[in-house]
């Protein structure tokens, strides 16, 4: 069993206020990523990074700002993206932490364009640490769970037409 298997394990105990507040903060950080892919804001998603940070790419841990970038660029490359964060765990310890979110994430190519279309199962493991100004991620890997791939499709008619 993992770790963070370990933590989440039963029986559920009612956290502290403090702790409530620490999870909200370390939960906000996989949002913050997500908004700032849907809204092409680049400084946005890694802002939720510390400057020394890592991901994992193709197998091999990369300094944040190469790992982002191109992560950034394939997101970018869709018309519109849908990043949804659904269930979170934390795992506090002190002033480090380990946060998974799962994710689903759409990515629509404009009408007519000729590429498929994704959509996404992910998890996001993220190991955070507590800076002065708050949780950033210093480590993230990311679980791809399982995509569909489709054809782009026109509507036939306006939404709301």
């Amino acid at each position: 069993m993992s770790e963070m298997a370990k933590a989440m394990a039963g029986p559920a105990k009612a956290p502290t206020a403090e702790a409530l507040a620490e999870h909200h903060a370390l939960g906000q950080l996989a949002k913050i990523y997500a908004l700032g892919m849907d809204l092409r804001d680049y400084d946005l998603c890694r802002s939720a990074f510390a400057p020394d940070a890592v991901g994992e790419e193709r197998g091999q841990m990369a300094h944040v700002d190469q790992y982002l970038r191109r992560t950034y660029e394939v997101g970018a490359s869709f018309h519109a993206t849908q990043h949804l964060i659904g269930q979170q765990y934390v795992r506090l310890d002190g002033d480090e932490a380990e946060v998974w979110s799962y994710g689903v994430a759409h990515h629509k190519v404009a009408p007519g364009e000729a590429r498929d279309e994704i959509i996404a199962g992910v998890q996001y493991r993220d190991r955070c640490r507590r800076f002065p100004q708050g949780w950033l991620i210093v480590e993230r890997r990311v679980h791809l769970l399982w995509m569909d791939m489709a054809p782009a499709r026109t509507p036939s008619r306006p939404l709301g037409g």
